[in-house]
Formats: C-alpha cells, sequence, structure tokens
C-alpha cells in the first residue's frame, strides 16, 4: 500500500492514518476511482481524494455514513471502533451493552477547538461494565480527548463519557466538564469563584505552559456546559 501523507501542521494520529487508510483500502478492493465514488455519493472528487491524503481529517458524520453503506461496512468499522467489516454482522459481544452517541471529532484538551453539530451522529456499543452505574442512560455522549492539558487523569486520544443532562447547580469544584463558548468546546476542571463572580475551566496537566480558562458572570452568555465528564478510558 502507497505511503499516506499529509499536508496538516500537526501528525496526524493512528486513528486518523487508520481511518483513512480504511476508505482507501476498501475503494481500491472495489475497484471504484475517485471519480465514481464522487458521483454516487455527491461528493466533490478533490474532497474524496483529501480523506484518503489525510488532507482533511475532520470527515463529516454523513458523510461517514455515505461513505460506509457505498463501501458497505459499517461506520464504527470506517472509524476504526471496530474490526468486523459487515454491518449486519457484528462481532459477538458477551457482555451486556447499550448504544451511545459517540462524536467523531477530538474534544479539545488544550486551547478551544471547534467541531462539528452533535446530532445525526453515529451510534457504538459500549459495555455496561465500563460505565458503571451510568449504563444505559440516555443522556450519555462519548467524545474522544485531544490534547495534554488534562494529561494527569485523562490521556491524549482516550474517550470520555459524557452526561448531559446537567445544571450548573449540579457542580461541585473541581468537577471535569465540557463546555462550548461560541461554537467552540474543551474539557476541563470546573471552579465556581463566587468572590470574584468568575467561571474558571482549569488545565490538570504536567506542563504548565496550560492556564485557566476564565469568563466573568457578566460575560459567560455564550458559555454553555455540555455535561460533566463521568468516564474516561484509553479504548473502548
Amino acid at each position: 500500500m502507497a505511503k499516506i501523507t499529509s499536508r496538516l501542521k500537526n501528525p496526524p494520529t493512528e486513528k486518523q492514518v487508520e481511518l483513512a487508510n480504511r476508505l482507501r483500502s476498501k475503494r481500491l478492493e472495489l475497484g471504484l476511482s475517485l471519480q465514481e465514488v464522487a458521483e454516487r455519493l455527491g461528493i466533490s472528487k478533490v474532497t474524496i481524494q483529501r480523506y484518503e491524503t489525510l488532507d482533511i481529517v475532520n470527515i463529516p458524520s454523513d458523510n461517514i455514513e455515505k461513505l460506509a453503506s457505498l463501501y458497505e461496512v459499517s461506520p464504527a468499522y470506517i472509524m476504526g471502533w471496530e474490526n468486523t467489516e459487515d454491518p449486519e454482522k457484528p462481532s459477538i459481544n458477551f457482555l451486556p451493552s447499550h448504544h451511545y452517541t459517540m462524536v467523531p471529532y477530538s474534544v479539545s484538551a488544550g486551547a478551544l477547538s471547534e467541531i462539528e453539530s452533535i446530532s445525526n451522529l453515529p451510534q457504538i456499543s459500549v459495555p455496561d461494565a465500563l460505565l458503571g452505574r451510568y449504563a444505559g442512560n440516555k443522556n450519555i455522549l462519548l467524545m474522544t480527548v485531544n490534547g495534554e492539558s488534562m494529561n494527569r487523569i485523562i490521556e491524549h486520544e482516550s474517550i470520555i463519557a459524557v452526561k448531559t443532562d446537567i445544571e450548573l447547580t449540579d457542580l461541585h469544584d473541581g468537577d471535569i466538564v465540557v463546555i462550548s463558548n461560541d461554537g467552540e468546546y474543551t474539557v476541563k476542571r470546573y471552579y465556581n469563584d463566587t468572590m470574584n463572580e468568575r467561571f474558571i475551566f482549569r488545565p490538570d496537566s504536567s506542563c504548565p505552559s496550560f492556564t485557566d480558562i476564565i469568563f466573568s458572570y457578566e460575560n459567560s452568555d455564550n458559555l454553555k456546559l455540555i455535561g460533566r465528564v463521568v468516564m474516561y478510558n484509553v479504548f473502548l
């Protein structure tokens, strides 16, 4: 297989390389050209090519579903979350499990980073043992952390489970939360500095270069609490 090169500023992760490899391998396996894929899916040839060469790594979920359908595999296989190719023949799992919505983009654990809407996203199965008392909760959203600002407790590329039916009044200082501000998302520890009337979102990192993200009460109108992190793991 030809080596994939990318024009991204930062080196792609192993998962991103695996995704690009699977897209290219399945297309070639079915004998399809880039132009044929583009015409069938209504996506430009250049865009398909950029998916395969890692010039685009954040692929919209609807395009993941279109590509998976054309290549006759599951979206979870394309994303590298499972090894079985047949969407009608999932791998056998003897453990009790439930399906949860998975955001197929990284949440920045460093500086704020834009990700797409969390609607119409793929579902993946997670064993109940991993989520414990939160197993089967319909308000759980799964995300992937990207960065080192929480590396004392959550490693880069860890999967986090976020409970979304959380209000500010439910939080305690030190809770790990996912927040958004004008469509930008980040994961940090939460602190409510009532004396100075401000919210503090603090990194938990071995690297001293990461600093607090602070919002005064009066400037927090666009601040949105996505939820509290209730589980994290390096893999599922």
